[in-house]
């Protein structure tokens, strides 16, 4: 009886290995956290094989063919339908060289989204969100398929709740210090916690701009940094389903266990 519920524990536990080894069903797979206010780069130490794009290099302006992303000789990625801006009030991390924006009327061609297309999959995203509103949306993808979409509203009222919510409000640096105020400025992290994506679409809601800098992508980090906006949530009914394949496995051995000793009496 001992090596049958020995037996059973082990084909039990392949079972949840294997009803595990996809991508679990999740009702939110990321966990979305912010930095403190005036950070503008993500914490690179807590990140493994992370590269980070400062568009710095890129030309100024709209480019529907956008640009090949690359760190040294590593190949990140590649950018399709783009609108570079040099730094203002609106953004520009440090205050100057330039930055990434998807704005309908400052593209002068209809932008509605761009695309980051990347050249393996990774778990992490972040960027420097200047000048931000609540209509800013990114969407995840994996192999084509959308993982997760996210607007910027719960990083709003976040922020607008917190404590010390003046500080993140108004452009922070020097060049450009406390202009547009009215609108929050603060670097956010995007950890995939229930697997990978190898795409990330950026649009906006309405007339407003989604203007940002310093995208960093990473493979893996080794925890959640800053504060944490949005927790990952699985989904009840798939943790459920799985502790359920692995609870009638091990009952189906009990049960022909009990029905074998039957037999033998009878006989």
């Amino acid at each position: 009886m001992k090596s049958l519920l020995i037996k059973s524990a082990i084909a039990s536990g392949i079972v949840l290995s294997l009803a595990t080894i996809t991508r679990p069903v999740m009702a939110s797979s990321f966990t979305v956290s912010i930095e403190n206010a005036g950070v503008q780069n993500a914490q690179l130490s807590n990140l493994l094989n992370a590269h980070v794009q400062t568009f710095d290099a890129q030309t100024a302006g709209y480019s529907a063919t956008g640009f090949q992303s690359n760190d040294g000789t590593t190949n990140v990625g590649s950018y399709k339908n783009t609108l570079i801006v040099n730094a203002d009030q609106y953004g520009g991390a440090g205050g100057a060289n330039k930055y990434f924006d998807v704005d309908t009327s400052r593209s002068q061609n209809n932008q509605t989204v761009s695309t980051l297309n990347l050249a393996t999959a990774q778990s992490y995203f972040g960027l420097w969100w200047s000048a931000g509103d609540a209509n800013n949306v990114l969407t995840f993808l994996s192999q084509g398929k959308v993982v997760e979409t996210i607007t910027t509203t719960d990083v709003v009222k976040y922020i607008a709740a917190s404590a010390n919510k003046a500080s993140y409000y108004g452009n922070p640096n020097s060049t450009f210090a406390n202009q547009n105020s009215g609108e929050p400025y603060a670097f956010i992290n995007f950890y995939d916690v229930a697997g990978t994506f190898d795409q990330v679409q950026f649009s906006n809601i309405g007339g407003t701009g989604f203007e940002s800098d310093n995208h960093t992508v990473a493979t893996s980090y080794k925890s959640i940094t800053g504060s944490v906006v949005t927790q990952a949530v699985p989904e009840s009914s798939s943790l459920l389903g799985v502790f359920v394949i692995g609870f009638v496995g091990a009952t189906s051995v009990l049960t022909r266990r009990v029905n074998k000793k039957s037999v033998l009496q009878l006989s």
